[in-house]
């Protein structure tokens, strides 16, 4: 518990020191240019959005809520995160497309270019979704299945194969292979290849918001380029991924210090991977950053269905997950509102 409250202290710490860096983004000093203010603002969103991370952690370590409340915050958190990236990586593209093809003009560049938009951004996906699912196998074969339910659920099934798979076989196998040496590195590998598609996907949305307001000429404030939805998304699917992974790290005899190092690390990793999301989408063609975005939006999508609802379902009944990721959904839009 001493080390639940120190490690809280710092987070305290963390979050009064971002939110006087966010009252200040607006003043910039005379030698900072203007890229590097805006890569500044995207680890600082990449770092507040996830530090529902710890958060979730330290809720799921202190309070060690039962199995259909995981449930429904698994399920909760899938639907905002479905709602992050559809409302803002997916339709935006997609009304571009559709925006060049119906266009009055109608120039034969034009249709061309929005096919190509819509093939990178297909193959984007479908590759994003092929590279997780071949990366996550190759860190769960390796003890890193322990990290997640889901991930250990996917894992028995593929031992057992149609047997039926309890509590007691979940446990079980969680506490086998947290004896491993090895178990700690693969579960924190698990948790990379979770995070770094989220890193692309905050800065390519904080991108997309500062070259519309740089395109008509206006010199955002900070809060005028948060990509709210995807803000909402990411923050209300971090908190329960971590609170339900953290509670099956610490059955598996990993102790709370570790746990949270892990954890605290990812929120570091995410905001300087936003940071180069920001960065490399400025500096490459349009196509490639839409094929980048798609590759990230199909991992996660990926991980969502493969991990994050299968939890959701064996710990709470397909009942509580259908409207609690429903309401995840609509809860995610309407951040909307607020841009």
């Amino acid at each position: 518990m001493k080390k639940i409250l120190l490690v809280s202290a710092a987070i305290i710490v963390f979050l009064v020191i971002g939110f006087l860096m966010w009252n200040h983004v607006g003043a910039t000093p005379d030698f900072m240019h203007p890229t590097v203010k805006y890569a500044i603002w995207a680890f600082i969103i990449g770092a507040l959005v996830t530090i529902s991370l710890p958060l979730g952690a330290i809720s799921g370590l202190a309070f060690k809520p039962g199995p259909k409340m995981t449930a429904i915050f698994t399920a909760f958190g899938a639907g905002a995160l479905m709602a992050a990236l559809s409302v803002e990586l997916i339709a935006p593209t997609v009304e571009e497309i559709v925006g060049h093809i119906n266009s009055p003009t109608g120039m034969e560049h034009g249709k061309q270019h929005a096919f190509f938009t819509m093939g990178a951004l297909i193959v984007g996906c479908i590759g994003g979704g092929f590279l997780f699912y071949t990366l996550d196998e190759l860190i769960n074969s390796k003890g890193g299945f322990i990290r997640k339910v889901g991930s250990t659920i996917s894992h028995l099934r593929n031992k057992k194969h149609d047997a039926a798979i309890s509590e007691k076989d979940i446990e079980n196998a969680q506490k086998e292979e947290g004896e491993h040496s090895g178990g700690g590195m693969a579960i924190w590998l698990g948790l990379l290849i979770d995070g770094i598609p989220e890193s692309f996907v905050i800065g390519a949305g904080f991108l997309t918001l500062l070259s519309i307001k740089l395109g008509a000429g206006v010199e955002p404030a900070f809060t005028e380029v948060l990509p709210y939805t995807l803000i909402a998304g990411l923050f209300l699917s971090n908190f329960p991924e971590a609170l339900s992974a953290s509670m099956g790290m610490k059955k598996s005899g990993m102790s709370t210090g570790k746990i949270m190092m892990m954890w605290m690390s990812l929120v570091l990793i995410i905001g300087i991977g936003a940071l180069v999301g920001y960065y490399i989408g400025s500096s490459i063609p349009h196509e490639i950053e839409i094929a980048i975005e798609g590759l990230a939006a199909g991992a996660m999508l990926t991980m969502i269905a493969q991990t994050m609802i299968p939890e959701a379902v064996h710990l709470g009944g397909a009942k509580v997950v259908g409207l609690s990721t429903l309401i995840g959904y609509l809860s995610a839009v309407a951040f909307k509102l607020l841009e």
